[in-house]
């Protein structure tokens, strides 16, 4: 879980990567002064402007985190971790330093306001950080022309310098259709630190929660109503009615509310799991189906085909498959790890 809090004045530091020996460190930077547990390593990241502000491992990350950072594509969990900025502002992440928070919003003007990802048949990727300008540009040279980028949630795992307004803006100016990700609250039968609750009821106002902050993220970023938002549900055993139970309550509050605040849902998790759930349950009506589905199954194809996990009848015209995991890919010298998709979205 993240959250923002505010300081004047900056301080600077000089360190580069430091693995203290004491039992707690102080940090002093932008005003702020933290203690820390001794054994997390400190990154100044204008010394490393492409370490990656990655919040699924116990760190202080002191700066602006870059424009290009090098991130793995598949991060989702997260843990303790802090960054702080030059202007005194604080990210958090997990719950060590959650008392210390007073949210701060960014706030920015959208250059337009767009809806997507629209209509488009094609390859696509997604990466953990939505890359910087120069990035996107070099990578115009690519097959792609669709991109995921993680929008918000407590399991967002890296941090977003570069995803603004003007970003999306500019993107979908240049032909590139957005995909946009909510990474919220996991299976009860995961490991990840923040879960849905195993109760039904409470599993559904939870996914309506999620939906509210998911569309508040969208606005912000100058994503219009009847966008595609969809939650990241990462896989979990179907073995467990109860644990599955949970999950379809969950996606169907997110699916319910987002409709109601006029945004469309969609769902994203492996093909073996939430997908096996949502296509088990597609005419059930205890519960409600997303208006698209994104399905992970690492076979290498790049088209549509759900094979044996979604037939073709499903949601037809509203789906991506995630053919391939994370890996690096370069385009006019410019490299990210990202994950493959293909996307086959009519509307």
């Amino acid at each position: 879980m993240r959250a923002w809090i505010a300081g004047a004045g900056a301080v600077t530091l000089a360190a580069a990567l430091v693995s203290p020996v004491s039992a707690d460190q102080t940090i002093s930077y932008g005003g702020r002064t933290f203690a820390v547990p001794a054994g997390w390593p400190v990154v100044d990241l204008t010394a490393h402007p492409t370490a990656c502000v990655r919040f699924d491992r116990n760190a202080v990350y002191l700066g602006t985190p870059g424009a290009d950072q090098r991130c793995p594509s598949g991060l989702r969990d997260v843990t303790d971790a802090v960054l702080i900025e030059p202007d005194g502002r604080v990210t958090v992440s997990g719950d060590r330093f959650r008392s210390m928070a007073t949210p701060v919003e960014r706030v920015e003007q959208p250059a337009m306001r767009t809806v997507q990802p629209g209509v488009y048949t094609g390859q696509g990727f997604d990466a953990c950080a939505a890359p910087s300008q120069a990035t996107m540009d070099a990578w115009g040279a690519s097959p792609y022309r669709a991109i995921g980028v993680y929008i918000g949630g407590v399991h967002r795992a890296c941090a977003q310098p570069n995803l603004t307004a003007k970003w999306i803006s500019k993107q979908a100016g240049t032909g590139w259709h957005i995909i946009p990700t909510y990474v919220g609250l996991q299976a009860p039968c995961t490991n990840f630190k923040y879960k849905v609750d195993w109760d039904p009821g409470n599993a559904r106002n939870q996914g309506r929660d999620g939906a509210n902050d998911a569309v508040e993220q969208a606005k912000r970023l100058g994503l219009s109503a009847g966008t595609v938002i969809y939650n990241d549900m990462e896989g979990y055993n179907t073995a467990d009615g109860n644990c599955s139970g949970a999950v379809m309550s969950f996606l169907s509050g997110w699916s319910d509310r987002l409709r109601e605040r006029g945004f469309r849902s969609g769902v994203y998790s492996s093909a073996g799991s939430g997908i096996t759930d949502l296509v088990r349950n597609f005419d059930n009506r205890a519960y409600s189906r997303p208006d698209h589905v994104w399905f992970g199954w690492w076979n290498g194809q790049a088209n549509a085909d759900g094979g044996k996990f979604l037939p073709g009848d499903r949601w037809g015209g509203r789906r991506i498959h995630q053919y391939t995991g994370g890996h690096d890919e370069s385009y006019n010298n410019v490299t990210i790890n990202i994950d493959s998709n293909f996307v086959d979205v009519q509307g």
